[in-house]
């Protein structure tokens, strides 16, 4: 019963502590976040607010502003000048501003005052996103150097990367409402979560097969049919069970007004897979391994956790670290490739990259089905 009743919960809370986040625009056009850039060399300083102004204005208020950028109103998130170290402690004393960011390698803010969480939520992550954009321009630059890269493709990496990183703020699309909130990311990783959670569904599924693991599963064993077929017995109607308490799920988000894009038949998909692939992995951890209930039950809640803080779900800036220094665990874990796959089809008109998120779900499912098969037929009898 508290698989039905924990994801309501969960997605009520994550709704009522975010919900007044989830679209910052208006709150951002009416007090942007000011900032100062200082910088050892001026280079820095103006490659940093070149990036900047795809998301904001130079200059503290709109009278200082002398020049229009390619920012709309209702887009203009931060409003920034340049300073020296001195005058900018003296403007952050004064309240002018709200952080100093030091244009170096790697950029970072220096100091802050009168920040809000979001605010500095979104300015970090507008800073990796530079560090990210920097950081492939330098790599791109060294390998053309060295003559082992083509240039052409080098300068369609960056702008890739660039645009990417636009598209993330971007306040219009002609296939969206609105932006790609930092908020909304951790939405993304939370409902990833709850499609993911019933893991203990498959597990418990083997333990009313397997003669070792509980007394029904003794009872079981004696049944003249073979345990692949009381697997796909037992397995199905709580598959289908969950599939459709999945659907549930995300029918509530948008009766609470998530907007999570417009791409309903592809979202469902996403996430019926994501069940599938979870109640497969728990089929695959009862059937490969004998330990107690407990233990299975606690791998059951450590799993979804550990992989939705992977994903963003605690973090927004998790899956940029995991993808830096674990790269292999980034492109295997369920949680974040079903994040990535609802963040794609939002952000991205074309399904290009969304078919490969289900690719690479439907190959983890896959295996977690044969592992389940092979755990089931290892034990010294098919049938009784």
């Amino acid at each position: 019963m508290w698989n039905f009743i924990f994801p309501f919960i969960y997605i009520t809370i994550f709704f009522l502590a975010l919900s007044g986040l989830n679209k910052p625009q208006p709150e951002f056009s009416e007090d942007p976040i000011r900032l100062a850039i200082i910088a050892d060399e001026q280079q820095e300083a103006t490659d940093l607010a070149g990036f900047l102004e795809n998301f904001g204005q130079e200059g503290l208020d709109q009278q200082e502003s002398g020049k229009t950028v390619g920012t709309k109103q209702e887009n203009l998130y931060l409003r920034f000048t340049f300073s020296d170290p001195k005058t900018a402690k003296e403007l952050l004393e004064e309240q002018k501003i709200q952080a100093i960011i030091r244009a170096d390698d790697p950029t970072v803010i220096e100091e802050y005052n009168d920040l809000s969480n979001l605010k500095a939520g979104l300015l970090s992550q507008f800073l990796e996103t530079y560090e990210s954009v920097r950081k492939t321009t330098v790599a791109i630059s060294e390998r053309y150097l060295s003559g082992d890269y083509e240039f052409e493709q080098s300068q369609a990496d960056l702008e890739a990367v660039h645009q990417e990183a636009i598209d993330l703020f971007a306040a219009d699309s002609t296939e969206t409402e609105s932006s790609t909130s930092s908020v909304l990311i951790f939405f993304f990783s939370a409902i990833a979560y709850i499609a993911f959670y019933p893991i203990n569904a498959g597990v418990s599924t083997l333990e009313e097969i397997n003669a070792n693991q509980s007394t029904l599963g003794l009872r079981n064993s004696t049944a003249p049919i073979s345990k692949t077929k009381m697997f796909f017995a037992l397995f199905v109607p709580r598959w289908i069970i969950h599939c459709l308490f999945t659907l549930l799920i995300y029918l509530y988000v948008n009766l609470l007004g998530i907007n999570l894009g417009h791409n309903y038949l592809q979202i469902s998909l996403l996430l019926i897979l994501c069940t599938t692939c979870s109640v497969l992995i728990g089929t695959a951890i009862g059937a490969l391994f004998s330990f107690s209930q407990g233990l299975k039950v606690g791998i059951s809640v450590a799993l979804p956790l550990t992989l939705g803080f992977a994903s963003g779900m605690m973090h927004n800036g998790m899956p940029r670290i995991i993808s830096q220094y674990i790269p292999w665990f980034s492109k295997i874990n369920p949680i974040g490739i079903v994040s990535n796959g609802l963040y794609i089809l939002y952000s991205d008109p074309t399904l290009n990259r969304f078919y490969q998120q289900i690719i690479m779900l439907s190959i983890i499912t896959f295996i977690a089905f044969i592992l389940t098969i092979i755990g089931l037929r290892r034990n010294s009898y098919e049938s009784l």
